[in-house]
């Protein structure tokens, strides 16, 4: 097999520009349907895939992985991975932390290429820390900010904006653009709620000169949220920051809220929750909020990409959607594939430590919802420049191609 030496290549040289499926084509890259190619058939290239297929995750989680399965479609049409078909080695992490182990000792037995996933910053911190020792290439859905340490986890490169950033824009707006100063924090007992939790602390503290004014923590399975609710306001909050992975969470809290006509500025994790819209009352709604990425968003003046649109349609058409699009497109599993494509290409190898040497060098590669850019100890890929707030109301505007896009707040 040719390789192709990056040492002493300029970081910008190196995979620049967005990768389109036109481009996947004449890279002769694609994928040929999973299995082994064993009898004397076409070699494979190997991609590990992590996914709770079972557990309460599932079906929240399916849509996350659109985004790959269509890079997974571009792949074919490419022709394969540098000639070879793919093979998916899919493993069922049933979205649980504690699964972790048994399903990276699985993966380091195949020997994948890279691997894909799992999601939540909970099971990545397991994951990754199970896979460093086989140095396999990862990207997952995990927003802690220690997830993206080149130092800590060399082979992890985090695709999605990481907490602090979060913590950053969310604090902003609150505090800044709509000048509230009862900030308070509702976050699921989780890797992810205690780490953004603790950025948001962080960052009121030393932007801000402020603190919380309340501070609640929730089981991710917890079926009652007016306990929670009722404290935020009895502590006066008129500004709040909800982050949950979870989606009937989120609507737990915002049925709490309607019960006793509470209707803080909520910035959110997430803006996924459009069927549900019709139940809550319209001054709730205005005054919902989420951090999403900027080429993700559009105003008056401003429209998403073409690539932005074109993926969006096939987003709805996918089956495994199921109205869930706003988490297909906000997934950074679209990007990494396509990224490691690219790698692939231009390294002209397959093997995990040239690809780890040219992913550090990334710079400015333009995926789908935004920009991303890597060194060596930097592996948190997504610029803040790209990071913004969405309205949740847009849901139902027609420019959100059926709520999978978002207009962005006024300020931002």
């Amino acid at each position: 097999m040719s390789t192709y030496r990056t040492n002493g290549m300029s970081r910008r040289g190196f995979l620049t520009g967005t990768t389109s499926v036109a481009a996947l084509g004449m890279l002769g890259l694609g994928t040929a349907a999973c299995g082994s190619s064993g009898g004397g058939g076409k070699a494979t290239a190997r991609i590990g895939w992590v996914e709770p297929k079972t557990g309460r995750l599932a079906a929240a989680y399916k849509p996350i992985y659109v985004g790959a399965r269509l890079a997974l479609e571009d792949l074919k049409a490419g022709g394969g991975l540098l000639g070879q078909a793919v093979q998916l080695m899919e493993e069922d992490d049933k979205g649980s932390p504690a699964a972790q182990p048994a399903v990276a000792q699985r993966l380091i037995r195949e020997e994948p290429t890279f691997v894909v996933g799992p999601t939540g910053s909970s099971q990545v911190l397991a994951s990754v820390t199970a896979l460093a020792r086989a140095k396999l290439i990862q990207s997952c859905w995990g927003g802690a900010e220690l997830l993206g340490d080149g130092d800590r986890f060399p082979y992890h490169y985090q695709l999605v904006y990481n907490t602090t950033q979060q913590a950053e824009v969310a604090a902003r707006f609150l505090h800044e653009v709509r000048g509230l100063r009862k900030i308070g924090i509702i976050v699921e007992n989780s890797e992810f709620g205690t780490s953004i939790r603790d950025a948001v602390v962080r960052i009121l503290r030393d932007t801000y000169s402020a603190k919380p004014v309340a501070v609640e923590v929730f089981e991710v399975d917890a079926s009652d949220m007016t306990p929670f609710v009722r404290n935020l306001e009895r502590a006066g909050v008129d500004g709040l920051g909800l982050f949950t992975g979870q989606p009937q969470a989120t609507i737990l809290i915002l049925r709490a809220m309607a019960a006793s006509d509470f209707h803080p500025v909520i910035v959110s994790h997430d803006l996924n929750y459009i069927e549900a819209l019709g139940e809550f009352p319209r001054a709730l709604l205005d005054g919902f909020f989420g951090t999403t990425y900027r080429g993700l968003t559009y105003t008056d003046a401003e429209e998403p990409s073409a690539a932005v649109h074109g993926l969006v349609e096939r987003i709805n058409k996918h089956p495994d959607t199921a109205g869930l699009g706003y988490s297909a497109v906000t997934s950074p599993y679209y990007d990494y594939m396509l990224l490691m494509a690219k790698v692939i290409e231009e390294t002209k190898s397959l093997e995990p430590a040239k690809l780890k040497a040219a992913l550090d060098k990334v710079e400015d590669y333009q995926g789908v919802r935004a920009k991303v850019s890597f060194t060596a100890k930097r592996h948190s890929g997504i610029a803040a420049e790209d990071i913004t707030v969405g309205t949740l109301v847009s849901a139902k505007e027609p420019q959100s191609l059926g709520g999978v896009l978002r207009r962005r707040a006024d300020g931002m």
